[in-house]
C-alpha cells in the first residue's frame, strides 16, 4: 500500500522496499527518455521525490513530471485510477504530467518522442513569455 491507502501495482511493489532505503531503480525506457531529453538541453530530473512519490522524470523549472508507463497502468483499472490521482494531486500543486507510454520509447519511437516533448516545452515557454511574472522564470528555464 502507498501512503493514500492504494495498492501499488506489481513494479511498485517490489521498488517499494528499495526506495525505502534510497536505493532507486528507473526502468531502461525511463532511463533512455531521460538520457534522450538531457541530449537535447532539458534540465531534467531522474527519480526526483516530490514530498509524496518518486516522479520518473521531472523538470521542476517548468513544473512538469513526466511517467513513463508500462502496460500494466492501462490494463489495470485500480492502477490507471491511482495513476489519475496522483496526476490530479500533482496538478493541484501545479505541475503537470505527462504519461509516456513504453511503446513510445522501446519500438523506435525514442526520438520522435523527445523531440515532441521538448517541442511541448518549447511551446509552453512561447505562450508564457508574454506574461512580465514569468521572464525570469523562463531565463532559469532554457
Amino acid at each position: 500500500m502507498d501512503k493514500i491507502g492504494l495498492p501499488l501495482c506489481r513494479n511498485c511493489q517490489s521498488s517499494s522496499s528499495k526506495r525505502k532505503n534510497n536505493i532507486l531503480e528507473s526502468t531502461l525506457e525511463a532511463k533512455a527518455l531521460y538520457n534522450a531529453l538531457k541530449a537535447r538541453g532539458v534540465p531534467a530530473k531522474l527519480e526526483l521525490f516530490d514530498g509524496f512519490k518518486h516522479i520518473d522524470i521531472a523538470i521542476p523549472e517548468a513544473k512538469v513530471n513526466i511517467e513513463v508507463d508500462g502496460g500494466h497502468h492501462n490494463f489495470d483499472k485500480k492502477q490507471a485510477l491511482a495513476d489519475l490521482k496522483r496526476t490530479y494531486y500533482s496538478f493541484k500543486k501545479g505541475y503537470l504530467t505527462l504519461r509516456i507510454p513504453n511503446s513510445l520509447i522501446t519500438k523506435g519511437n525514442l526520438n520522435e518522442t523527445a523531440d515532441f516533448i521538448v517541442d511541448f516545452l518549447n511551446e509552453s515557454v512561447n505562450q508564457l513569455e508574454s506574461e512580465p511574472s514569468f521572464s525570469n522564470w523562463l531565463k532559469r528555464l532554457f
